[in-house]
């Protein structure tokens, strides 16, 4: 007696994966390679440099607003000191 199933006689037959991975159909390969891309928009980047402004110090502004109001801000040593800063930034 001869028995003919899905395998034979040995049992199912071994799969040649060399051969499945080299014969792919034509037309289903991708034309381009895709990939992820993000954008980052104007505003955005705005958003990120405020973030980087330190907080408002409110005993500095009232210190400042004193000192203009009493005409003791602008005295010849502190614009020597800001023109001197001001000429390290340039």
């Amino acid at each position: 007696m001869e028995i003919h199933g899905p395998g034979g006689v040995n049992g199912p037959s071994r799969i040649d994966l060399h051969r499945a991975q080299a014969e792919k159909p034509a037309g289903l390969e991708p034309k381009h390679e895709v990939r992820d891309r993000a954008e980052i928009s104007e505003e955005a980047r705005l958003l990120a440099k405020l973030a980087e402004v330190p907080d408002v110090r409110a005993d500095r502004v009232e210190e400042l607003k004193r000192l203009i109001a009493a005409n003791q801000l602008e005295t010849p040593e502190r614009i020597a000191g800001t023109v001197e800063r001001l000429l390290e930034e340039l």
